[in-house]
């Protein structure tokens, strides 16, 4: 079977968290809203609705077939999947690439060496080690407010 998130799924979650974080009107959106918003066939966003739900979106009850369900809300975690809410992998992935983009500038060839030594290591054993710090950090930061 064939991946859905990033041709499919992951699209419309942004889409969904931009209007959800935009969003100014009372109207209830549903699939045929954001198949306008992302150029998508509205089954398909319907499909995308059904497979984001519950751990991303939250719907209501349906009026019918699968474009006519209502979006009520989008979860943390959905904020998290967009970027919108950095996640600890996420922080560590922005880290990495500015140490390869700082590294890639670097005129010195021994401190473009350290530089790119530093970003392979986080991408691999050590991304792990920097994503449970951060983690337990974040957790530790917000259960002691």
């Amino acid at each position: 079977m064939e991946s859905t998130w990033e041709t499919r799924d992951l699209r419309v979650l942004d889409a969904v968290v931009r209007s959800f974080d935009e969003q100014d009107s009372a109207e209830i959106p549903d699939a045929e809203t954001f198949a306008k918003i992302t150029g998508m066939d509205s089954s398909q966003v319907g499909r995308a609705v059904r497979a984001l739900s519950p751990r991303f979106i939250r719907t209501g009850p349906g009026l019918g077939g699968l474009t006519e369900v209502p979006i009520m809300g989008i979860t943390d975690e959905a904020r998290q999947a967009v970027g919108q809410w950095p996640s600890p992998q996420v922080w560590v992935d922005r880290l990495v690439q500015a140490l390869h983009e700082a590294a890639e500038r670097e005129p010195d060839p021994e401190r473009k060496g350290r530089l790119r030594a530093m970003a392979e290591g986080l991408g691999g054993f050590a991304r792990d080690v920097a994503v449970g710090v951060l983690s337990g950090g974040i957790t530790q930061t917000m259960g002691s407010s």
